[in-house]
């Protein structure tokens, strides 16, 4: 019988099962998915079943969740009923599915309720105010960012990516370069430069180079 995933990567599933659960979804979510993005070929849910040793309901309920959020491709099979199942390899649409399903409802909803408290607050108290602002500002950057990449997303990918790769840790300096240009801001500025400067940053920028060089 054909090997369907070598057991080395089989592995490796456990990492993907903790990387969903950590974004929101089921264990099971997780480990059908690695176990398609590792797999040699698309697989029927009966084959990912056997191969996870999970039910087929619970098998079912993954797929279709993967499904809503734009993560797998489902095509019928020549021959049978069935149908066969395999990762998009547009990583990035995947992503900005999440961001528009999960994330991006939840912080408009947060900043929503910040300006609604700011607005009964009326300027009396000076301090919460501050902080409710500093709320606001954290809620627009990440709404920016988030908008970002769901744009991208719709782009021409042979085209857009290595660009966006190459053009990304300059932005991430300048960034982190930027003074903070008011009292209203300055907290949630403040820390999205410490944050970039000390940890993320680097990170980006070895990793999004070492790309960049990949994708010339």
């Amino acid at each position: 019988m054909e090997e369907i995933i070598e057991q080395n990567l089989k592995d490796e599933i456990p990492h993907f099962e903790d990387f969903l659960n950590g974004i929101g979804f089921k264990r099971t979510d997780g480990a059908v998915f690695g176990l398609l993005v590792l797999a040699k070929r698309p697989l029927t849910s009966e084959e990912i079943a056997k191969e996870l040793n999970l039910s087929q309901p619970a098998v079912s309920s993954s797929l279709k969740t993967l499904n809503l959020y734009g993560a797998i491709d489902t095509r019928d099979m020549k021959e049978g009923r069935a149908k066969t199942h395999s990762i998009r390899e547009d990583s990035l649409s995947i992503v900005s599915s999440v961001f528009r399903k999960r994330e991006q409802e939840n912080i408009e909803r947060f900043r929503i309720v910040a300006e609604r408290c700011l607005e009964q607050l009326k300027d009396q108290e000076p301090s919460r105010a501050r902080k409710l602002r500093s709320i606001m500002a954290t809620c627009q950057i990440a709404e920016a960012v988030m908008n970002f990449v769901i744009g991208l997303s719709g782009r021409s990918s042979d085209v857009a990516y290595p660009h966006v790769v190459k053009a990304l840790p300059k932005a991430l300096d300048f960034i982190s370069g930027l003074p903070v240009p008011s009292a209203e801001t300055q907290e949630a500025l403040a820390q999205l430069k410490t944050h970039i400067s000390t940890g993320l940053a680097g990170k980006l920028r070895t990793g999004l180079s070492r790309l960049a060089g990949e994708a010339k």
